[in-house]
């Protein structure tokens, strides 16, 4: 869950901008705002969930809820053109569902000598993710976007289409759904 959890959010928000750009026709501006507002919502939510976690219970529960709204959030942004400003705080709330319930929840099934190996080996696995599914987008947006040159797109001629890489981040979002 760590690995597809992470790797469908992080690098999302590194090419949002660019995808609001190309598929809203926003300004840099608008644009990176719109993207502002996934950590402007996880510093809003992520106390109040861990609250939650800490109060009721049911992690499980949450990092479910999490990985759906992630799978809806992504098969939105690739098929539709919902309000990308809903769908972000949308991922806001997913972005901080999952880790209040994810991260506390190893010191409850690890045993307390083994805490600091198992934190370590789940932040490399997600650091795996996080090296591999920027590589994996821009291959996506390489080979569904073959007019798109560098040329091109000084030229203002062409735009990024983000569908395929946008699905492949709502796969991500499925497998953590499964995990």
């Amino acid at each position: 869950l760590c690995v597809t959890f992470y790797s469908a959010v992080f690098p999302f928000q590194s090419y949002a901008p660019d995808f609001f750009l190309n598929k809203f026709g926003y300004g840099f501006e608008k644009s990176g705002y719109i993207a502002s507002l996934l950590s402007f919502g996880t510093m809003i939510f992520t106390p109040l969930f861990g609250l939650l976690v800490d109060t009721k219970g049911r992690s499980a529960t949450l990092m479910i809820f999490g990985s759906i709204i992630i799978v809806l959030v992504h098969l939105a942004f690739s098929l539709t053109m919902i309000s990308p400003i809903l769908l972000m705080i949308l991922l806001g709330i997913a972005f901080s569902l999952v880790p209040a319930a994810m991260w506390p929840s190893i010191a409850k099934f690890i045993d307390e000598k083994r805490i600091g190996t198992a934190y370590g080996a789940m932040f490399t696995v997600q650091i795996l993710g996080l090296w591999a599914f920027p590589l994996l987008i821009g291959i996506v947006l390489d080979r569904t976007n073959p007019q798109v040159t560098p040329e091109a797109l000084a030229a203002g001629e062409v735009a990024y289409d983000y569908t395929w890489a946008i699905l492949m981040l709502a796969v991500l979002g499925l497998l953590g759904v499964i995990f």
